[in-house]
């Protein structure tokens, strides 16, 4: 049951709640840090952290992953004294040591470890584990607004439940939101992530319009004063989501599959064809509001 981590990352989490953390150093056997998954059973409770009691055991040729990993072992070394504790935030991916009631905290390089192999993908798994501990589900929906069909609509529109992705810039906490074209003619292979500060009210702090196959950056709306943060977080967004590619295709397919199942939201057009002598530079009439060379006329 040994975690065998793909080359870019160095954890697994099994069904059965066990997050494993595979190190391997220099010098001396691998370490495997193996954590008990905790998680909030209180529909109510407003908490977004998830728990993690962990005990850190050497990897050798003898090592036998099969009589560790057996339930009654492993429940004694969680309960044993160098068994330690730490509290993830689910939303800003931060690692923090639980000292609480007396536990053992997370060794100092065991937190920056771990800390530093957090990404998304970890991030949403482990919040698909906090609403199920809860009780809860988050089903897609549908019913978001009219709009026009240049306009985007955003991932946590259409899926209200999911996880707010939350990043610190100093004392600030900003919040990213993925979108995509529902235009169900248009064949655009784009998407565009807004950061928007999370208190106060204010206006997005800029967005990035980007290639989803080769992340190639289109365009950046973004003010001056402002280009240096939104430069910033999205350097973090891209760090945190480490098969960003894969990450926006998997969400446009969905997006677009849940446009194409709402009622009456579909309005048949036909595609567009070299006999409507539409110049490369005129908007598409595919209504994506894009030049025609940029969308259908590639």
């Amino acid at each position: 049951m040994t975690p065998t981590p793909r080359t870019d990352r160095s954890w697994e989490l099994f069904p059965h709640g066990l997050l494993v953390f595979e190190r391997a150093d220099q010098v001396g056997p691998s370490r495997l840090l193996i954590s008990r998954v905790e998680s909030c059973t209180t529909p109510d409770c407003s908490c977004r952290e998830v728990g993690l009691r962990a005990v850190a055991v050497d990897v050798d040729d003898n090592f036998d992953a099969t009589a560790l990993l057996t339930g009654e072992t492993l429940r004694s070394k969680f309960a044993s004294a160098d068994a330690m504790d730490a509290q993830l935030d689910i939303d800003l991916g931060s690692l923090v040591p639980d000292d609480h009631e007396g536990r053992v905290p997370f060794s100092k390089d065991w937190l920056t470890y771990v800390q530093s192999q957090i990404d998304g993908e970890l991030l949403d798994l482990l919040h698909e584990r906090w609403l199920h501990s809860k009780g809860m589900v988050s089903p897609p929906e549908t019913n978001w607004e009219p709009r026009a069909p240049d306009e985007l609509v955003g991932w946590t529109e259409a899926h209200p439940a999911d996880r707010a992705d939350l990043y610190l810039d100093g004392d600030d906490v900003f919040v990213a939101q993925e979108l995509f074209c529902v235009n169900l003619p248009c064949t655009c292979d784009e998407a565009m992530v807004t950061f928007s500060p999370t208190t106060g009210g204010a206006p997005n702090i800029g967005s990035i319009r980007v290639r989803i196959t080769s992340l190639e950056i289109i365009e950046r709306d973004v003010t001056l004063d402002k280009a240096a943060l939104l430069d910033r977080l999205w350097q973090a967004f891209s760090i945190r989501h480490r098969r960003l590619s894969e990450r926006l295709s998997h969400r446009k397919k969905q997006m677009t599959g849940l446009a194409s199942g709402r009622s009456g939201s579909r309005r048949a057009r036909a595609p567009v064809t070299r006999a409507e002598r539409v110049g490369r530079n005129e908007p598409c009439p595919c209504g994506s509001g894009k030049k025609y060379k940029r969308c259908c006329g590639r």
